[in-house]
């Protein structure tokens, strides 16, 4: 398994907002990763639109647990909400998170 195909970015979507006033949303940075993508298989498709998400990319980085559903992942200047995100071991036992990710807005 290699970690060679970026960088990717992660944020967390928060409310800016000060309290009693209208939620205002912003993306606050985490992390930084190296990543590697992995095929989107075909059940896993099939099985994200039944579920009303179209998944587009499913990648991999070195375990990270602070990383949750709906975080915002950033490549190459392409912003995707994490659909899923598992917590894994690979092939070889190493410690991995897989994403799977969304894309945001228009491609």
């Amino acid at each position: 398994m290699t970690f060679d195909d970026g960088k990717l970015e992660i944020y967390r979507t928060v409310n800016a907002a000060d309290p009693g006033e209208k939620p205002r949303m912003e993306l606050r940075y985490q992390s930084s990763h190296a990543f590697g993508y992995e095929t989107v298989g075909i059940s896993r498709y099939y099985t994200a639109l039944q579920a009303k998400e179209k998944i587009e990319e499913v990648v991999h980085i070195w375990r990270d647990r602070t990383i949750h559903t709906d975080d915002v992942c950033r490549i190459e200047g392409a912003s995707f909400r994490c659909a899923m995100v598992q917590h894994v071991l690979d092939e070889n036992g190493l410690k991995i998170t897989r994403l799977s990710l969304e894309r945001l807005g228009e491609r």
